[in-house]
């Protein structure tokens, strides 16, 4: 199971109102991701995701969560 304590965004002018939704969708999109292994992080950090000035909240999510899998398989 992943537990991800605290997650902060920094995002585009215009897109913070969004940051509570996003985050949540983040967390439903993660929902079905199993470590393979057990560890504890203090830190976990992505590269930012470039997104176009129309994507919905969803889409983004979905880009964030996938680098932060991308990242927990070391494959970042």
């Amino acid at each position: 199971m992943l537990h991800i304590e605290r997650m902060r965004m920094t995002l585009p002018a215009g897109f913070e109102h969004r940051a509570s939704t996003i985050g949540r969708l983040v967390g439903d999109a993660m929902a079905g991701f199993e470590p393979a292994e057990q560890r504890t992080l203090e830190r976990l950090s992505i590269d930012p995701v470039r997104i176009s000035p129309n994507a919905t909240d969803q889409e983004i999510a979905r880009s964030i969560a996938e680098r932060i899998v991308s990242k927990l398989r070391g494959k970042v």
